[in-house]
């Protein structure tokens, strides 16, 4: 158990690792630092800190972790105002859903740190299009994966701490090279983020009036954060250009295909009606395998409460 859990940033996120911190025990006491007293006021109404406060001096000081629950682009900034207000042996992770860029800019502060503080990259993937911490308590957690970015220079207990914090707020932990984090998040989180925004972009007044929950739902990433996932973006834009270049080369060959089927009756046609068929099962096979199956598998709470403790833990095993 930690003594004391410090999240610097109560916004969405860091309202939701509040409140799984409180709800889980893992700490004696959650300190907040806010930006400004109404964000203060939100968390402690929420119940998502015990403690909150402006003064990053006071809210810093006798942590065990400090979590960075910040903007992507700002956490190198705040990490090297936060490390030597730190007590000797803390550990800071943070949130952000790009990775190479900061894991590499705070282990250079941390190594050039005289407190013996260290630095543990983390991404939980969870969240919400939703902003602010009054939507908090919409992000789960548990069951959600959470990747660890460590390093050659990374400290083994401080890997520990951090493995062991997001474990028991019940999220499933996987370890990843920084790099490799952002070539799979591009395709897995940041590429439908912008597709989302693209595909409403696209839309005229009337298309919107006679749309029905499909819109909705493909649309759905668009109302996020805009300054928050400009950030994403620009970390990690190289790996992110990359997998849209895939995607427009997809779509331009799916294009072709289907502009055959304007000629009804002809072989081409028909060979693209073929293709298109299996294209489109070959897209809802992939999602019942990782959607559809996972929902009709999900036990019930009766089914929970006569599961073993030693199964209901194998998958978290699974993924460390």
């Amino acid at each position: 158990m930690l003594h004391r859990l410090c999240i610097v940033g109560l916004g969405l996120m860091g309202g939701a690792v509040g409140l799984a911190a409180r709800r889980s025990g893992v700490a004696t006491r959650v300190t907040g630092v806010g930006d400004k007293p109404e964000t203060i006021a939100a968390a402690r109404a929420l119940g998502a800190v015990d403690e909150a406060t402006l003064d990053l001096r006071e809210g810093v000081k006798d942590a065990d972790l400090v979590v960075l629950a910040v903007p992507v682009s700002m956490i190198s900034e705040i990490a090297n105002a936060v490390i030597p207000l730190c007590p000797e042996g803390c550990v800071i992770t943070d949130l952000g859903s790009s990775k190479a860029a900061v894991v590499a800019a705070v282990d250079q502060l941390t190594a050039k740190a005289k407190n013996g503080v260290h630095f543990v990259g983390s991404h939980p993937i969870a969240g919400s299009e939703k902003n602010g911490i009054e939507a908090a308590g919409d992000v789960v957690l548990q069951g959600a994966p959470c990747v660890l970015t460590p390093t050659p220079t990374t400290d083994h207990e401080a890997y520990r701490r951090v493995d062991d914090f997001w474990k028991a707020l019940g999220m499933k932990t996987m370890r990843l090279q920084a790099e490799e984090h952002d070539t799979v998040l591009a395709r897995s989180s940041h590429l439908p983020h912008i597709l989302s925004s693209a595909l409403i972009n696209l839309q005229t007044e009337r298309s919107l009036t006679l749309s029905g929950s499909g819109l909705r739902d493909m649309s759905r990433l668009s109302g996020s954060d805009v300054a928050l996932w400009t950030d994403i973006v620009s970390q990690n834009a190289n790996e992110i250009g990359k997998v849209l270049r895939e995607c427009v080369q997809g779509l331009q060959e799916l294009t072709e295909e289907i502009e055959q089927l304007s000629h009804p009756g002809t072989p081409a046609a028909e060979a693209a009606r073929e293709r298109l068929f299996r294209f489109f099962a070959d897209a809802k096979q992939r999602h019942d395998k990782r959607y559809a199956q996972a929902v009709k598998e999900e036990p019930s709470e009766d089914e929970e409460e006569k599961t073993p403790e030693s199964l209901r833990s194998r998958d978290t095993q699974i993924m460390t």
